[in-house]
């Protein structure tokens, strides 16, 4: 499972290890804008899943 943020020509992307997604590459990208998008995607990841696995287990 995993996440991918694009924008202001940068590009981030995260992977679900089990109990939190990490970053597995990123480029471009700010770092006050980083800590946005890891919060962002901490306070939704329970949301992330579920709609990842109705997506994918159908």
């Amino acid at each position: 499972m995993y996440i991918h943020v694009e924008g202001n020509g940068g590009m981030a992307k995260f992977e679900w290890n089990g109990s939190e997604f990490v970053l597995a590459e990123k480029q471009g990208i700010k770092t006050n804008d980083f800590r946005k998008i890891k919060t962002v995607i901490d306070e939704n990841a329970d949301i992330i899943i579920k709609r990842w696995n109705e997506h994918f287990n159908k």
